[in-house]
């Protein structure tokens, strides 16, 4: 069964099944950057593949033809190989894994295995893991991936690690102010749960800067960035839409169907460094730029942290044709058109070096 078909009939996303536009782009000068990854040599990890950036993330760098061949280990807590009883026959007695055809998808892909974090074969592959992709959707759920890349990495456990990209989201630089304020209130989860201790919730946007700001405090810790062996880049993004290349599986109908539209009609990107923009990013673009992060030699992306929404909506021309619930999605953006987006814009070019003339 092919990797879209499958998609159609489980948790997973699929592959877009036509390619034959590429989006026109302004006329600012393209870098030619070779990759940075090596199949004989590289091994990336790949977490939070539940949700679909990180199931993107996947898909793109098994295709791209600058990752293609290159060993990808999708790293899933033990508890998605675990069965669960039917949620919707009570009488049946045989267990049902809510995650299998999303494994069974990743997994069918050209060099990606799914492994357990729980098992002596997922400490194989931090020891020879070169690059690391945290991708979770779900704040809380990062920060904790976070935790523990940073442990494992203090501990030594992943020698040959050479490049870590995150996902973050824009706003954390302005959670003073609206609406990221009302964004990051704080609440208590689960008070309804009787005999249960509420625990802290909400404030996702402190979760964040958390993340951040202990990746940049494991890299001082391991040298700065003179000495350390590896290297982070921060990718900050808008609110989530878009289904990837198909899954509409996902919410009820209408978020499927405005999620739909989103992937046809806001195909481009636009990025700049530190926290910029408002607005929402489309999550095939975020897994493109992600990987991005990975394959580029360009030393603009080192210890940075950049800002990515999606823009558009793009001309009647490029929408024709797509139909995402039929499996007819439009493209990735390419590789190009990231390298473009990370050159500096024309006011930097133009910044007169030198101490201001004094008044």
């Amino acid at each position: 069964m092919s990797f879209a078909l499958a998609s159609l009939q489980g948790r997973a996303l699929a592959s877009p099944l036509h390619v034959k536009r590429t989006a026109p782009r302004r006329g600012t000068r393209a870098v030619l950057v070779r990759a940075a990854v090596d199949p004989e040599r590289d091994v990336i990890l790949v977490s939070g593949c539940r949700e679909r950036v990180a199931q993107c993330c996947v898909d793109q760098l098994s295709k791209n033809e600058r990752s293609a061949g290159v060993v990808i280990k999708v790293t899933l807590p033990h508890d998605a190989y675990v069965g669960v009883k039917n949620p919707l026959n009570a009488m049946a007695k045989d267990l049902v894994f809510p995650d299998k055809p999303m494994i069974d998808c990743l997994g069918a892909l050209d060099a990606v295995e799914c492994v357990d974090e729980s098992t002596d074969l997922f400490k194989g592959c931090l020891k020879d893991a070169t690059g690391v992709i945290l991708a979770s959707e779900y704040a809380p759920t990062l920060l904790q991936t976070a935790v523990d890349l940073c442990d494992r990495i203090k501990a030594g456990a992943m020698p040959k690690l050479r490049r870590v990209v995150v996902l973050s989201h824009i706003g954390v630089e302005r959670r003073d102010v609206d609406p990221w304020k009302f964004m990051n209130r704080k609440t208590m989860v689960g008070t309804g749960v009787i005999g249960g201790k509420p625990q802290p919730g909400g404030a996702p946007l402190d979760r964040w800067v958390d993340a951040e700001e202990l990746i940049k405090a494991t890299l001082e810790s391991c040298g700065g960035a003179d000495k350390s062996p590896w290297s982070y880049t921060i990718i900050r993004v808008g609110d989530l839409r878009g289904n990837g290349p198909t899954s509409v599986t996902y919410g009820d109908a209408m978020l499927t169907l405005v999620d739909n539209a989103f992937d046809v009609r806001m195909q481009d990107i636009e990025m700049e460094e530190g926290d910029a923009f408002e607005g929402f990013t489309k999550r095939l673009s975020v897994a493109v730029v992600m990987n991005r992060m990975l394959t580029t030699q360009s030393y603009r992306v080192i210890n940075r942290t950049f800002s990515c929404i999606s823009t558009g909506p793009v001309d009647r021309e490029r929408r024709k044709g797509w139909d995402v619930a039929k499996g007819r999605s439009p493209p990735p953006i390419e590789d190009k058109v990231v390298d473009e987006e990370l050159q500096p814009k024309e006011e930097e070019e133009n910044v007169p070096a030198g101490a201001p003339v004094p008044t």
